[in-house]
C-alpha cells in the first residue's frame, strides 16, 4: 500500500515537473516570436573596393565583388556574413572604349532583397604626339616660300589623327597644333632654317651731315630703319650721343639697330654747331653818346620820337612785347636802332633755363620782325648781363648765355651810364643830372633809360642839348658797336 501511495506521488510530481516545462517552453516560444516580430532584418550587399572606379584606356578591369550581409535592429547589429546567399552581378566594362559604365549587384534572402550600384569610368588622358620629319640641309632666304617637310600625329586611343592638325606659318615658325576626341591637346613648333644676310637700312632725315646755329636748341630731325624680312624696325632703333647746342662744335649721334637674324646696322649723324663770325668793333671818333632805352614801347614813346626827330638825333630801343607794338615799326621807320629786350621781362620764366632764354629771345626777335620786316640781332639783357637775379634760378646762365648768344650772332650791350630811372631818380631833374655826370667822364658812352617813365622822357631833351653844346655826337648802336660788356655774376 506504502507502494502504490509512493507511486502515486510520484507520477503526481512528474506530471507536475512536465507542466512547469510545458508552460516554461511555451512561455519561451512566445517572448521569441515576440522579440522576432520587433526585431526587423535587412539584407545589404557591400561592395569591394571603391564604389566608383576610373580607369585609364588600356588598363584592365578586374572584378572586385561584394559581401551580403544580414541585419538586424536589435540582434545582429554588426551583422552577419551570409556566404551561401546567391550574388547576381549585371554589366559589363568595355575596355576598349572610354565611357562610363554600370555594375549592379542584387541578392535575395527569404523575404529579403538588397542592390548596389558600382561605376566606372574608362577614361583618356593621354596627350596625342605630332612627329615632325626633320628639314633638308640648307638655310632658305627669307620671305621665300616655305616647302612642309612632313608631319604625323598619333593619338593612343583615336590613332591616326594628323588630318586633324592644324598648322599656322608665322614669320620663321610653324606651328602644329591637335586635340583628341578626349579633348586632349598637343602643339609643337618647327622653326623655319631662314638665313637673312642682309642687315637693316637706316635712312636719316635731314642726312648724315647737320648743322645748327648755336642757341638753336637741337631736335631729332628724324630717323627711320626697314629691314628686308623684319619690316619697319624704326622703333628699336637705339640713339646714343648728346648735342651741346650752347657750344659750337661737331658732335656724333649714332643710330643702332639690329634685324631678328642679329644682323646689326650702325649709323653716325655729326651735328656741328656752327659760331657766327663776330662783328669787327668799330669805336666811333670824337665824343660819342649812345641813347638807350629799355621796356618800351610806352606811352610816352611816340612824344620821345618827336623830341629825337626835332635835334635828328638817332637812338636805340630796346623793346618787348607791349600793347603799343605798333609803335616799333615808327621807331625803324625814323631811322632809329631797335633791339631785342624781352617778351615779358620775366625773371622767373626766362632765366629758369638756357632753353627758356632762348625761346624767349628767338620769340621777341620774330615779333619785331613782324612788327617791322627788320630781323635784328641787337639785345640786351632784362637786368643787364651782370644781373644778380638769374644765379638764384639757374646757376651759372649768365656765363653760358654770355658766350652763347654771341656765338649765335647776336650783339648784347649792357651799359656805361645809368640814368637811374627805374630807380631813385624819379624826377626829369634826377635823371637829368645823373646821364650828365655819368657823360661827362666818358669818351664814349651808352646810357641806359627807359622811355616807359614820362619824368625819363621829358629829361631827354635837356640831355641832348647839353651833349651838342659840348661837342658829343649822338649815334644809334649797330652791331659793331662796342657792347660795354659788364660781366656775368653767377
Amino acid at each position: 500500500m506504502k507502494d502504490k501511495i509512493l507511486l502515486m506521488t510520484r507520477s503526481r510530481v512528474w506530471r507536475w515537473q512536465v507542466g512547469i516545462l510545458l508552460t516554461l517552453i511555451a512561455l519561451c516560444g512566445t517572448v521569441w516570436l515576440l522579440a522576432f516580430q520587433i526585431n526587423r532584418f535587412s539584407l545589404s550587399i557591400e561592395l569591394r573596393g571603391e564604389e566608383s572606379i576610373v580607369l585609364e584606356y588600356g588598363q584592365s578591369y578586374e572584378e572586385p565583388g561584394a559581401e551580403i550581409s544580414l541585419k538586424g535592429t536589435l540582434f545582429l547589429k554588426e551583422g552577419r556574413k551570409l556566404e551561401d546567399v546567391t550574388l547576381t552581378i549585371i554589366g559589363d566594362v568595355a575596355e576598349e572604349k572610354t565611357g562610363r559604365y554600370t555594375i549592379t549587384y542584387t541578392a535575395n534572402y527569404h523575404s529579403l532583397q538588397a542592390q548596389a550600384v558600382r561605376t566606372v569610368s574608362i577614361v583618356d588622358t593621354v596627350c596625342p604626339v605630332i612627329a615632325l620629319e626633320e628639314d633638308p640641309e640648307g638655310s632658305l632666304v627669307p620671305n621665300t616660300p616655305y616647302q612642309e617637310a612632313g608631319y604625323m600625329a598619333t593619338d593612343n586611343y583615336d590613332g591616326d589623327i594628323t588630318d586633324r592638325v592644324i598648322r599656322t606659318e608665322t614669320l620663321g615658325l610653324i606651328t602644329y597644333a591637335v586635340t583628341d576626341s578626349s579633348g586632349n591637346p598637343a602643339y609643337i613648333q618647327r622653326e623655319i632654317p631662314y638665313h637673312d644676310p642682309l642687315p637693316p637700312e637706316i635712312h636719316l632725315e635731314g642726312g648724315e651731315y647737320y648743322t645748327i646755329k648755336t642757341g638753336s636748341v637741337y631736335k631729332e630731325p628724324g630717323f627711320s630703319a626697314v629691314d628686308n624680312v623684319d619690316g619697319d624696325l624704326t622703333e628699336l632703333v637705339a640713339v646714343e650721343g648728346e648735342v651741346n647746342w650752347l657750344k659750337p662744335g661737331k658732335y656724333p649721334i649714332t643710330y643702332k639697330v639690329s634685324d631678328a637674324y642679329e644682323n646689326q646696322t650702325v649709323v653716325t649723324r655729326t651735328v656741328e654747331v656752327t659760331v657766327q663770325p663776330r662783328p669787327e668793333l668799330i669805336w666811333p671818333e670824337g665824343k660819342t653818346i649812345y641813347l638807350t632805352f629799355d621796356d618800351g614801347p610806352g606811352p610816352y614813346t611816340q612824344k620821345l620820337l618827336d623830341v629825337l626827330d626835332q635835334y635828328d638825333v638817332k637812338a636805340t630801343f630796346f623793346v618787348m612785347d607791349t600793347e603799343y607794338g605798333d609803335l616799333m615799326k615808327e621807331i625803324v621807320d625814323r631811322g632809329h636802332s631797335i633791339g631785342i629786350h624781352s617778351v615779358t621781362h620775366n625773371y622767373e620764366e626766362i632765366y629758369a633755363s638756357p632753353e627758356a632764354y632762348f625761346a624767349d629771345l628767338y620769340r621777341m626777335q620774330q615779333i619785331i620782325y613782324e612788327k617791322t620786316g627788320v630781323t635784328t640781332t641787337l639785345m640786351r639783357f632784362p637786368g643787364g648781363s651782370s644781373n644778380t637775379v638769374s644765379c638764384d634760378l639757374h646757376e651759372g646762365i649768365m656765363t653760358l648765355l654770355e658766350e652763347a648768344v654771341q656765338d649765335a650772332g647776336f650783339q648784347y650791350f649792357d651799359w656805361n651810364v645809368d640814368s637811374d630811372d627805374a630807380g631813385h631818380a624819379n624826377t626829369a631833374g634826377k635823371v637829368r643830372k645823373n646821364v650828365i655826370d655819368g657823360v661827362s667822364q666818358e669818351w664814349v658812352s651808352i646810357v641806359l633809360q627807359h622811355d616807359i617813365h614820362a619824368y625819363s622822357v621829358d629829361a631827354v631833351e635837356e640831355i641832348i642839348l647839353w651833349g651838342l653844346e659840348h661837342g658829343y655826337s649822338f649815334l644809334p648802336l649797330t652791331e659793331n658797336t662796342p657792347g660795354f660788356h659788364h660781366g656775368a655774376v653767377n
